[in-house]
C-alpha cells in the first residue's frame, strides 16, 4: 500500500532523481567508458522527463482538486 505524500514532497522526491540522473551524466562524460556521450544525453533527457511528468501531474491534480471541490459544493446545495 502506498502511502499519501503531500505535492511538495512529490515535487522534492522529483527534483532529486533529476539531480541525480544529471550527476550520472556528468559522469558518464567523464569515466572514460564507451559511448559517454550517449549515456550522458540519456541521463539528461530522463531527467528532464521526469521532471515535465512532474509538472502534467501537478497541473492534473490541481484541476481534479478544483472539480472535487465544485461537485462537493454542488452536492451540498442540492441537500440544503
Amino acid at each position: 500500500m502506498q502511502s499519501e505524500t503531500t505535492p511538495r514532497e512529490r515535487r522534492a522526491k522529483a527534483v532529486a532523481h533529476a539531480n541525480q540522473l544529471r550527476a550520472l551524466a556528468w559522469a558518464a562524460l567523464r569515466d572514460g567508458a564507451p559511448h559517454g556521450a550517449m549515456r550522458a544525453a540519456t541521463a539528461r533527457t530522463a531527467a528532464r522527463r521526469i521532471l515535465q511528468h512532474e509538472r502534467r501531474a501537478a497541473v492534473l491534480n490541481r484541476a481534479l482538486a478544483q472539480a472535487l471541490e465544485a461537485l462537493i459544493e454542488e452536492q451540498a446545495d442540492l441537500v440544503g
